[in-house]
């Protein structure tokens, strides 16, 4: 043994007569360097301690640990490896232990030990480095471990998957990590707490993984988390709601379909109970106005007719008014015969009357029944205004009494050499 020295390098002659030796320990040094072929001479090793010492990655490569068929048990922890290379490993068929705590590895994924033939590894100790991350394929050439020791890391969450190549595991610890204990590790959890309850397994000090942070202050540690603890209470509702109300596009495709054709119902339903109450109102108004119909003709009597009343006489006179002649002529004494006379005549003998010839008058419109000039000398009660007086008053002469009195038709109706004979004779 060549521990608690100040040995800095080793190379294959420092190790030339140590060709019968089996186990070589090398703690607690300053090693910082070895040669590819350091370990040439040393053919029936089985362990080697190269613990406590500078050691880095890049001080090991792919041929420091081929010239050791026969290795079985390795330590390198506390040293300065930042990480682990699977072509360390490419000859350590014969490898069971492997001690890689103490270093500053701060991930596993699945290159760490792709490369590596570990089948027959069983203990693996990785405790007190800074690893983050653990991938899903981070122990996937390690079929045979038994003994897998993650405590004293940095690991807030790890995924169950990652020790699902690890069927012949019977040891694990994980104390000690920044657990952050949300629904993200309730998986781990559940995988955690049936792994305990297997008679053959082991989880070292599973209530000492604590819980650095955690949603729900009532969850101190991760076996403590379960689908209904791992947030506040208060927010447990919200979650389930949010859960019931995802809709996946199938669904959402359905409902929009079945909105669609209830719509489309409603909307005819609609239109043909619009259409029922119009038609039943106006069959109710027929009813009623055919039931008011029979009703009327049941009470009018079947001779009785309402009298019409003719009322050309009246329009006619009225229109006489308008046109400013005399509602009614009355010719009392004047000759008899001048219902004999022609048409020019007559209308010569109504001009003579409105001159006030042969004692003839005329009554105004709504005035009594027409009499003589002697009748107003005797006081008759109907007043009779002489023609010509009634000139007088108006100023008119009897020129153009005349032809007010006159209208175009009559003029075409009555001989002009007539008309002026008659005008000569007064």
């Amino acid at each position: 043994m060549l521990t608690d020295g100040a040995i800095v390098s080793v190379d294959r002659h420092f190790l030339s007569d140590m060709s019968n030796m089996t186990v070589l320990s090398l703690s607690h040094n300053a090693i910082t360097n070895l040669t590819h072929d350091a370990f040439q001479n040393l053919t029936i090793l089985h362990t080697l301690l190269l613990d406590h010492n500078h050691l880095s990655s890049q001080t090991l490569d792919r041929a420091t640990f081929s010239w050791l068929p026969r290795l079985e048990i390795l330590q390198l922890g506390n040293n300065a490896l930042r990480e682990v290379k699977g072509s360390w490993f490419h000859a350590a068929r014969a490898l069971r232990t492997l001690q890689l705590g103490g270093n500053r590895l701060t991930r596993l994924d699945a290159t760490t030990f792709a490369s590596a033939d570990l089948r027959g590894l069983e203990t693996l100790d990785l405790s007190d480095n800074l690893i983050t991350y653990l991938g899903r394929d981070s122990f996937r050439g390690l079929p045979g471990l038994r003994s897998l020791d993650l405590s004293r890391n940095q690991l807030r969450n790890a995924l169950p998957e990652a020790f699902s190549y690890l069927s012949w595991l019977t040891s694990l610890n994980l104390e000690l990590n920044r657990w952050n204990c949300t629904c993200e590790l309730r998986e781990l959890a559940s995988f955690l707490t049936s792994y305990m309850e297997a008679p053959d397994k082991v989880l070292f000090n599973g209530r000492r993984m604590v819980c650095v942070s955690a949603d729900n202050p009532a969850v101190k540690t991760v076996l403590e988390l379960t689908e209904a603890n791992c947030v506040p209470p208060n927010q447990n509702i919200t979650v389930q709601v949010e859960a019931k109300n995802s809709v996946t596009p199938q669904r959402y495709t359905r409902d929009l379909a079945l909105a669609a054709a209830f719509c489309f119902a409603g909307g005819v339903g609609l239109t043909l109970a619009v259409v029922y109450i119009i038609y039943h109102k106006l069959e109710t108004n027929k009813r009623d106005q055919t039931g008011a119909k029979e009703e009327e003709n049941r009470r009018t009597p079947p001779n009785q007719t309402v009298p019409q009343w003719d009322l050309s006489r009246e329009n006619q006179t009225l229109h006489l008014a308008q046109m400013g002649l005399e509602t009614k002529l009355m010719l009392p004494n004047c000759n008899q015969q001048g219902s004999h006379l022609q048409p020019w005549e007559r209308e010569r003998a109504m001009y003579d009357l409105r001159m006030g010839k042969d004692g003839c008058h005329f009554t105004r419109p709504h005035c009594g029944p027409a009499v003589t000039g002697s009748a107003v000398e005797q006081g008759g009660g109907v007043e009779h205004i002489d023609t010509l007086d009634m000139l007088r008053q108006g100023g008119a002469q009897p020129n153009k009494m005349g032809s007010l009195a006159m209208t175009d038709e009559r003029r075409r109706r009555v001989p002009t050499q007539a008309l002026i004979s008659k005008m000569e004779g007064k």
